[in-house]
């Protein structure tokens, strides 16, 4: 690589930059020193208060709750389906290589369409009975949520799944059944290893999906103030921003991005330890 190739690329790479920066890095920043300040118009600095109020506040933690549950149980069952799928589709793919087109669509409708639709599905009577369930109708108060997630995002793990699992050789296979390792052994000791790193990136991606849920929601309750089992930390933070609360704004903001942080942080040290063979 020219040292005149380098300088073309980082001069192209400079309006991304600063793009980055602006929209993203200095506000970042700026909403740190907002947490730490009783008030965006005064900024008296009050140390750690606005992380007290925080943590304290009942609907925070109901948001805190329902988010890390949403995120555990959809990225659990996702994962979990569009690993069967795929190599389901690579069974398939030879006779209906068609089909993988179909699974994207999801992802790139417009989220209004998907919503509209699945309004449709859930607005009958027996659904809106179940809901009023004492015990149980919580559940069925975020089933749409879970439905409208998968439905969404399982098409793009499809096709990256499929994607790693068609490149293995049919060669190692082979050399594995010599060996004597035959059905769900086969895929336990070679496919799972095989594809590892592509799995974990489609973990990524689905956890951070799954933190990105408030649009639809948004659209399917068509209010910020959804039943107390579907109200999730973008609720929290969409709420204080239309009463102007910046400060404790951006006090969620800071703690839901070190939160996020360390989840996919101890995602890929986990995945270094099962990549070197040592977890």
């Amino acid at each position: 690589m020219t040292r005149k190739f380098r300088l073309k690329t980082l001069l192209l790479s400079l309006p991304a930059l600063a793009g980055f920066m602006v929209f993203y890095i200095i506000p970042f920043f700026r909403s740190i020193g907002y947490s730490f300040v009783g008030s965006v118009v005064k900024r008296e600095f009050v140390w750690f208060d606005n992380y007290k109020e925080v943590f304290a506040n009942k609907y925070f933690q109901m948001a805190l709750k329902n988010t890390v549950i949403f995120s555990v149980v959809g990225v659990a069952v996702i994962m979990l389906l569009s690993l069967a799928l795929s190599v389901a589709l690579v069974k398939l793919s030879k006779r209906f290589s068609f089909i993988k087109s179909f699974f994207v669509m999801p992802y790139v409708l417009p989220s209004a369409s998907i919503i509209f639709f699945w309004q449709m599905f859930f607005d009958t009577g027996t659904y809106t009975a179940l809901t009023e369930i004492e015990g149980i109708g919580g559940f069925f108060d975020v089933l749409p949520l879970y439905v409208i997630f998968l439905w969404k995002n399982i098409g793009i793990n499809i096709i990256l799944i499929t994607s790693a699992l068609t490149k293995i050789a049919p060669e190692v296979y082979e050399a594995a059944a010599l060996d004597g390792a035959h059905g769900f052994k086969l895929h336990t000791k070679i496919t799972l290893p095989l594809i590892s790193p592509s799995l974990f990136f489609v973990g990524v991606l689905s956890f951070v999906n799954s933190l990105k849920i408030f649009k639809e929601s948004y659209l399917y309750y068509n209010s910020n103030y959804p039943p107390d089992a579907a109200y999730m930390i973008q609720n929290y933070m969409n709420n204080h921003f239309y009463k102007l609360n910046y400060q404790n704004l951006s006090t969620a903001v800071v703690i839901f991005t070190l939160a996020m942080a360390l989840v996919i942080f101890l995602w890929y040290k986990l995945e270094n330890k099962m990549s070197e063979g040592t977890f």
